[in-house]
């Protein structure tokens, strides 16, 4: 008895001065339900020991679950492929580490779904892995939730989530300035909302309808803020990018996202691009999927009547319970041999102090130099992707450039219809006319290879607005290629 005393006490000796290390482990605190389309706590505690140097926290969530950082320790957190990741290259002095995250639950998730993990660490040299005791949450389906969160809504060919946010294909007006209408699709939300968009360089940004919201912009980062969001359950808001001078010959691209509150908590989506007119839109536009006909009703003005005002900078958020170029700025585009095939033309590259080969080309199939009866000659304007298309249509490319420019250039180069611009791939792309049957396209790109300096004209195919390649656009309308 005395003999086991003994060893106990020197046992207790050598931990209390630390000659023996605590055994590694991990303790996964987290509700035992919780509903669907909501959010809960996961607390992660680490009594780690003596661990020095690299470790890592990782458990893999199913399908329908997000997780969010909280607490990290000073870890780098990740969230890729259904996997939760809190890194660190040196763990904390600490013997206990707590971490946490929030988990997003999906609003069509519902059932008993099991989450355990495991703690990796070095130890000795040696990699080291201690299992995390496996937890059940039971997620309460909610029917009704489940059956809004799944009602789609279309607009102009485009369906909608729930909560959504989609911009227009970029466009540009008489003054060269660029055009961004953003609809917001918020159901019954009524509290926090913030769109942010990164623009292109060589541009500033300014207001042209904020719906009540504050704009900001700075650092070629644009922002409408709401404390509370507009009552209608869809809107739209637009602004317009200026050019600043000389505009960089770089990809014109814009990122954003639209961030709302929901139960208190913040959440973020995409901003999608698509192929719709919003100058023009009017909330009774967008209608339940199974609604069977559509009526749109007259359109609203676009435009306000007095300057919004900016802002620097933006409020903090607490949740309650023009210069025309001189020279072509058009350089060639990647190949795109799928587009192109049929024709054997790449992308518009041409110089515009020339014009040559006014003959028929030897592709015309007898189309001539001569004008096709069915084109009607009109002033020369660049302008937006016009109204949504149904079905198949062809167009004729003749210029794409990472530069934006006005009707004026295409005035020069003989162009006398409306010339379409389109944001595409990075590329601002120039097409002409708008055609159901490929031969009208045919004869009008031969029309223009013979009576403009452009040369390397193609013909291009779209299905309800979206760009497609001339094979598929075939395929699809049933028709025949013509050389």
């Amino acid at each position: 008895m005395l003999k086991s005393n003994l060893i106990l006490g020197i046992i207790s000796l050598l931990m209390f001065f630390g000659l023996i290390g605590d055994p590694v482990s991990v303790v996964l605190n987290m509700p035992d339900s919780a509903k669907c389309d909501s959010e809960f706590l996961v607390e992660v505690t680490i009594n780690k020991g003596d661990v020095e140097g690299f470790a890592r926290f990782q458990q893999k969530l199913p399908n329908g679950f997000k997780a969010v950082a909280r607490q990290t320790a000073n870890g780098e957190f990740s969230f890729v492929d259904q996997k939760v990741k809190i890194q660190w290259m040196k763990v904390p002095y600490d013997r206990q580490i707590v971490v946490s995250y929030a988990i997003q639950v999906d609003p069509t998730v519902s059932g008993i779904y099991t989450f355990d993990g495991t703690f990796s660490y070095i130890l000795d040299n040696s990699v080291q892995v201690a299992n995390v005791e496996s937890k059940t949450v039971n997620i309460e389906g909610d029917a009704i939730a489940s059956a809004n969160s799944q009602q789609a809504y279309s607009f102009q060919n485009v369906n909608l989530k729930n909560v959504d946010c989609i911009r227009q294909k970029p466009f540009l007006n008489d003054n060269n300035e660029v055009i961004v209408n953003i609809m917001v699709n918020k159901g019954d939300l009524k509290d926090f909302g913030k769109i942010q968009e990164q623009i292109p360089v060589g541009y500033t940004a300014e207001s042209i309808k904020s719906k009540n919201s504050i704009f900001t912009y700075k650092n070629h980062i644009i922002k409408f803020l709401w404390m509370n969001m507009p009552q209608e359950p869809q809107f739209v808001v637009s602004y317009k990018l200026v050019p600043e001078g000389e505009i960089p010959d770089e990809e014109f691209k814009i990122v954003g996202t639209f961030s709302y509150a929901e139960s208190d908590r913040t959440k973020t989506i995409n901003i999608a691009e698509r192929n719709v007119e919003l100058e023009t839109f009017d909330s009774e536009q967008v209608i339940a999927q199974e609604t069977p006909t559509f009526e749109p009703s007259e359109p609203i003005a676009a435009t306000t009547t007095k300057p919004e005002p900016t802002y620097t900078s933006e409020p903090t958020y607490t949740p309650t319970p023009s210069t025309q170029p001189t020279q072509s700025p058009y350089t060639s585009e990647p190949s795109y041999s799928s587009e192109n095939q049929n024709d054997n033309y790449a992308d518009a590259n041409y110089n515009s102090g020339s014009k040559t080969n006014q003959g028929s080309s030897p592709n015309s199939s007898g189309g001539g130099s001569g004008r096709p009866h069915n084109y009607t000659t009109t002033i020369s304007d660049v302008s937006d992707v016009p109204s949504p298309e149904q079905g198949v249509a062809f167009r004729v490319q003749i210029a794409a450039g990472h530069k934006l420019v006005t009707k004026n250039y295409f005035k020069r180069l003989n162009i006398t219809d409306q010339v379409q611009v389109e944001i595409h791939n990075g590329w601002n792309k120039y097409t002409v006319g708008n055609f159901e049957q490929y031969k009208d396209a045919r004869d009008y790109r031969v029309y223009v290879w013979n009576n403009t300096p452009i040369h390397d004209a193609f013909v291009s195919a779209y299905n309800n607005g979206m760009r497609i390649t001339v094979q598929e656009a075939l395929m699809i309308a049933n028709q025949k290629w013509y050389k």
